[in-house]
């Protein structure tokens, strides 16, 4: 359980910071950025690791059925909007207030409708109270990070000042506010579908595959279907700002290693990671895990952002307080797992 528990907060560290070196290559597009970056995180990797991990992959996906197989490929699509509303708040707002905002709508969506669901007798008695108090935590420190954030006059260090240009920062700000509330609500599906859709990994498992790689089989028919969605939106902005033709620009192999570089990060320490963390926490894994893989991901990218200088005076010291929320919510998880393991 404890194994899982640091998987999950691992994942979640992979999952905010990979998104770092956007601020060194912000000349780059964010159409661009985000393409490259799909391509690999949710098409290239997923399919490449699952041929070489699930034996039968096809005969998996005929087994699975189709209603599920486009069950899970509508969330797909939707998860794709989703991507797309956090890549566009990312740059208006950094990675602490995104984070902060959307994973705690997420955390709420995310580890309660499953636990609810799943397992409504864990409601009564300490477990339940533990798990409550847990995600309380988690939810207070990430708003409360997310209020340090708006407390911040500087421009966001992600977005090229170029492209800020005829926007206050008031503006910026604020619809980013509004894409991380919509990037929250969408962020639980991959949740979901690894809380409901179980049926993927028990199948990937019979096939020959180790619970290390279980969770890819779910994640391949999710993540092309995102890509297809988001795609449409990239599509979109190439004809709308001429920008496909910045890669055939001087520095564009520096930008495509940039952005498969975020992609591997993304998916080999956030989704692998997070997969591999479900097993250890037997039937849990979608409740406990996502409050400590989210917490775990707001906690990380506020440290780094300060180390970058991003924060000072009054936003730092509002912070501190959010930080210390998020790891009282960490460590309430913890006692959770230990409570698990003696109820299992």
């Amino acid at each position: 359980m404890f194994i899982g528990l640091l998987l999950a907060i691992v994942s979640g560290i992979c999952f905010s910071n990979c998104f770092i070196p956007v601020r060194h290559i912000k000349k780059f597009a964010w159409e661009n950025i985000w393409f490259i970056f799909s391509l690999f995180g949710v098409v290239i990797f997923p399919i490449l690791v699952g041929g070489l991990t699930i034996p039968s992959m096809l005969g998996l996906y005929r087994e699975i059925g189709w209603r599920m197989n486009l069950l899970v490929i509508a969330a797909g699509l939707l998860g794709g909007a989703g991507a797309v509303m956090y890549g566009l708040s990312l740059v208006r707002i950094g990675m602490a207030q995104v984070n902060g905002l959307g994973n705690g709508i997420s955390v709420v969506v995310g580890a309660f409708v499953p636990l609810i669901i799943q397992h409504r007798e864990a409601m009564r008695g300490r477990l339940g109270l533990s798990l409550l108090l847990g995600a309380m935590f988690g939810v207070l420190g990430v708003v409360i990070c997310a209020l340090a954030a708006s407390q911040r006059d500087q421009e966001s260090a992600y977005m090229d000042p170029e492209q800020q240009k005829g926007h206050s920062h008031a503006h910026t700000a604020f619809v980013g506010v509004l894409l991380a509330v919509g990037y929250g609500l969408t962020a639980s599906i991959m949740n979901f579908g690894l809380a409901f859709a179980d049926d993927y990994m028990k199948l990937a498992r019979t096939h020959g595959t180790s619970e290390v790689f279980a969770a890819n089989a779910f994640y391949i028919p999710m993540c092309f279907a995102n890509f297809l969605s988001s795609s449409l939106y990239y599509g979109y902005l190439w004809k709308k700002n001429g920008t496909l033709a910045q890669f055939r620009g001087p520095k564009v192999l520096r930008y495509w290693l940039w952005c498969t570089l975020i992609a591997a990060i993304w998916f080999f320490g956030g989704m692998i990671l997070y997969g591999w963390a479900m097993p250890w926490m037997k039937s849990y894994g979608p409740v406990v895990g996502w409050p400590v893989c989210l917490t775990a991901s707001t906690l990380s990218c506020a440290v780094v952002e300060y180390c970058y200088g991003d924060w000072k005076g009054r936003p730092l010291r509002t912070l501190s307080f959010g930080l210390v929320a998020l790891s009282t919510s960490i460590a309430v998880f913890g006692y959770v797992s230990w409570l698990i393991q003696i109820i299992a």
